[in-house]
């Protein structure tokens, strides 16, 4: 569970006990940064931003197999009754090396709920050589020598009901990390 003095997600990985959840409010505005709260306190994450959700995925060397079973769950409500979600609730941008892990989105029925999912977690590493690469044609990458958090921006997409117009948020990252093997 995250909290305003330590904003990490740890995700557990133990036989029945490998998924981790925490829940949030959000505040869109059509002109200031959106807000997102803890929703078990209201207070807002510590940190210069804010609004970077850090989650690691621990490892269990007795049995590598339910790394593959562990998931993170970011639940994201709008409890304003004059906005909803739109589209799928976001629009990832910026993602480092995400061929290191697997992020699904889905939206509730009456668009007031978002979850973002991650699963799948490979130790995360950084491969240069690959983010300004041309994409008509194939190309070797270099793996980093050790495993480092992996950033996934995003942006909150949200529909003001009252005027009908559509909002993008400012641009807040979830930090996913997956130590190497020891």
């Amino acid at each position: 569970m995250l909290t305003p003095n330590n904003n990490t997600l740890i995700v557990p990985c133990e036989p029945n006990d490998y998924t981790a959840q925490q829940s949030f409010m959000l505040t869109p505005s059509t002109s200031q940064r959106w807000i997102t709260q803890l929703s078990e306190s209201g207070e807002s994450l510590g940190g210069p931003n804010n609004d970077d959700f850090n989650v690691n995925f621990t490892n269990n060397p007795s049995d590598p197999s339910l790394e593959k079973l562990q998931e993170a769950r970011f639940v994201v409500h709008i409890e304003d009754p004059d906005w909803e979600f739109f589209g799928n609730g976001v629009e990832y941008v910026k993602n480092n090396s995400n061929c290191n892990y697997n992020v699904d989105s889905e939206l509730s029925d009456d668009k007031k709920q978002l979850t973002i999912v991650l699963r799948q977690v490979e130790p995360t590493i950084n491969y240069a050589g690959s983010d300004n690469s041309p994409l008509d044609k194939v190309i070797e990458v270099t793996p980093s020598p050790s495993a480092q958090p992996l950033t996934i921006g995003f942006r909150y997409t949200a529909k003001q009901l009252s005027s009908g117009r559509y909002y993008m948020s400012q641009d807040p990252r979830i930090i996913v990390e997956r130590p190497k093997e020891q």
